[in-house]
């Protein structure tokens, strides 16, 4: 429990040395943290999963770590929140169905709101408000495919050194920075100063175990690198194909190639596949006459996010380029 006199419902540093699972909740809208205490001083690292309902890669890491992990040489403080988006989660969908509003669109959030506000208050100011270091494991969800990579947005010179640092641990992962976007997690840490990333992994609904493989190896590779846990040997990581972006809208994947209208998503290309500009990409079929409209890309590049459900409504975004 915390303090009586502490701003926080659960005070990480009133936590004694050691495992504890505790529940972040208020007005009823909350999440479950596992929390592992070191004895010694240190950094207090976050980790979570499921900020959308239908990405399953950072539940399925961190409740494995959350099953197993037991370290005896821990220094400072270790939090993982496997899901915490529940509503959307336990929905299988991205968004919360009771307000259907985005979690990674809702920051800083509003403690009177909607619960997906509520929820984006909690996390800012009962957990984020506590740590140091912050990782946001995210994934494609159901309806895409993604090429995977890690990323930070871009910050003061000694956070995005601590930034770069942290995404080549994820050294199976390319990184892709830019500039601020508002009402993501990562918005709400960039106010607060801390230095976080985010990882991207393939999703289509499922969970690939070359992605968790990757993972797992990323988080052993950044505990070290923070001097959490003491390194058996100097990591030798692999080089990381690196973009840097000033244009925000690059890297906001849910504007690129949208929809022209409701139907049939019918692909001719596939993640990873380097494209030209103009190149055919795809068809979209109406439902309720004969023809179809083409879908070309707007600039050349690799393709890192692709939509994989092939029913698509007016807007929605089919295809993300990156120039790497």
């Amino acid at each position: 429990m915390g303090s009586s006199t502490s701003k926080f419902s659960v005070d990480l540093k009133q936590l004694l040395p050691g495992f504890h699972q505790r529940r972040f909740s208020v007005r009823g809208v909350g999440f479950d943290a596992f929390i592992w205490r070191g004895n010694a001083p240190g950094p207090v690292l976050l980790l979570n999963g499921a900020t959308h309902g239908d990405e399953y890669e950072g539940p399925t890491l961190l409740r494995q770590w959350a099953e197993r992990w037991r370290p005896k040489n821990l220094r400072g403080t270790v939090v993982m929140v496997p899901v915490l988006n529940e509503g959307a989660f336990y929905a299988g969908l991205r968004s919360n169905p009771a307000d259907d509003l985005n979690l990674a669109r809702a920051f800083p959030g509003d403690a009177r709101g909607s619960v997906t506000q509520r929820l984006a208050h909690v996390f800012d100011t009962q957990l984020l408000a506590q740590v140091t270091h912050y990782v946001d494991l995210h994934s494609a969800g159901r309806a895409y495919e993604l090429l995977p990579w890690t990323g930070f947005i871009t910050h003061e010179k000694s956070i995005n050194r601590t930034q770069r640092a942290m995404a080549a641990c994820f050294d199976a992962f390319w990184c892709w920075d830019g500039p601020f976007l508002p009402g993501r997690t990562l918005s709400a840490a960039h106010a607060r100063k801390i230095a976080t990333i985010y990882v991207e992994c393939r999703g289509t609904g499922d969970v690939d175990p070359r992605d968790l493989r990757n993972l797992d190896r990323g988080l052993r590779h950044l505990l070290a690198a923070l001097e959490i846990m003491p390194a058996k040997r100097p990591a030798k990581l692999r080089a990381q194909i690196q973009r840097t972006t000033k244009d925000a809208d690059e890297a906001h994947l849910q504007i690129h190639h949208p929809a022209p209208h409701d139907g049939l998503f019918v692909p001719t290309a596939k993640v990873g596949a380097h494209v030209r500009r103009g190149q055919l990409l795809g068809t979209v079929h109406a439902l309720d006459q004969i023809g179809t409209t083409t879908v070309r890309a707007e600039r050349s590049g690799r393709i890192v996010m692709w939509r994989v459900q092939r029913s698509v409504s007016t807007g929605d975004a089919l295809c993300t380029l990156a120039p790497i």
